[in-house]
C-alpha cells in the first residue's frame, strides 16, 4: 500500500505498533456531536485505527507533566475516510474527545492529511482540556509529491525528533506541519525559519482569512450584475491579493 511509504519515512519502532480498531461509538458517547457531525462520522469515515501508541515502555522517551500539561503518551490515530470533504470537522471532533496528544492521519486513496494539536489542561475543570491550537494539512498525494512535500516527509523520521520529552517530542511535530503549510504557500519546505512557530501560525491563520474575503467577493461578482459594482469587487480582490503576497514574505 502506498500508505506504507508514508510510515516508512516515520520509521516508528515495531514495538509501538498496536493496530487497534476503534468504534464510532466512542466519539458518540464521548463528543458532543451535532447532526452535521453526526453524518460526518457516519457517511466519511471507513475505519478508525489506533495505529500507533508512543509511550515510555514502547520508545525511550519521558513523559511530561507540569501545572497545564500533560503529555504522558502519544497516540497515532488512523482515519481510512470514504468521503473527504470534511476531514477537518472530523480531526477537530476527535482531538477534543481524546484528552492526550494525538496525532491523526487521515487516508483516501493514494492521499494523506495529518492532524495535531497543541492541548492543556482545563484550569477551571481538571477532567476537561482545553486545545489552544489545531494544526491541519492539505491533502498530500504520496503518488504525485511536490518537492516541499518530498522534503516534509524526509524530516519526518522521529529519531531527528528531540527525545528529551513528549512535549518537546509533539513539538517537533507540530513544527514540521506547520512548516508545511507554509511551504504551501513559499513553495519552500523549512523547519528551521528565522521565524517562531507562533508567528508563523498567526501569518498563516491571518493569510487564511484574507483567502476566504477572496473567495466571497469571488462569489459576490458572479452573482452581481452592475458593471461599477464588479469594478469595485474586483479592486478589493486585488488589494487582498497584496496583503496575501506581504504577508508570505513573513513565513
Amino acid at each position: 500500500m502506498i500508505i506504507d511509504l508514508f510510515y516508512k519515512k516515520l520509521a516508528i519502532p515495531d514495538d509501538c505498533y498496536l493496530g487497534k480498531r476503534v468504534y464510532k461509538k466512542l466519539f458518540y458517547e464521548n463528543a458532543k456531536l451535532g447532526v452535521t457531525d453526526k453524518k460526518a462520522f457516519t457517511n466519511d469515515i471507513e475505519e478508525i485505527e489506533w495505529h500507533y501508541t508512543l509511550k515510555p515502555e514502547t520508545i525511550n522517551i519521558h513523559s511530561f507533566e507540569d501545572e497545564e500539561k500533560e503529555y504522558h503518551e502519544i497516540a497515532i490515530i488512523q482515519v481510512v475516510l470514504k468521503e473527504a470533504t470534511r476531514y477537518k470537522r472530523i480531526a477537530h471532533i476527535i482531538q477534543r474527545a481524546i484528552p492526550y496528544p494525538i496525532f491523526i492521519v487521515f487516508i483516501d486513496g493514494s492521499s494523506v492529511a495529518l492532524n495535531v494539536a497543541m492541548k492543556r489542561i482545563n484550569r477551571a475543570d481538571s477532567e476537561k482540556i482545553t486545545i489552544d491550537e489545531f494544526h491541519d494539512t492539505n491533502w498530500i498525494d504520496l503518488e504525485k509529491l511536490t518537492d516541499y512535500e518530498s522534503d516534509f516527509l524526509e524530516s519526518c523520521a522521529i529519531k531527528d525528533f528531540s527525545y528529551n520529552n513528549f512535549f518537546e517530542f509533539y513539538s517537533d511535530l507540530v513544527k514540521r506541519i506547520i512548516a508545511l503549510n507554509c511551504a504551501e504557500l513559499s513553495g519552500v519546505y523549512s523547519v528551521n525559519s528565522k521565524y517562531k512557530d507562533s508567528d508563523r501560525t498567526k501569518v498563516l491563520n491571518s493569510i487564511e482569512k484574507l483567502q476566504h474575503m477572496q473567495a466571497e467577493l469571488r462569489s459576490e461578482i458572479k452573482k452581481e450584475s452592475q458593471f461599477n459594482r464588479k469594478v469595485e469587487l474586483n479592486v478589493q480582490i486585488k488589494s487582498i491579493s497584496k496583503q496575501i503576497e506581504h504577508q508570505k514574505a513573513c513565513i
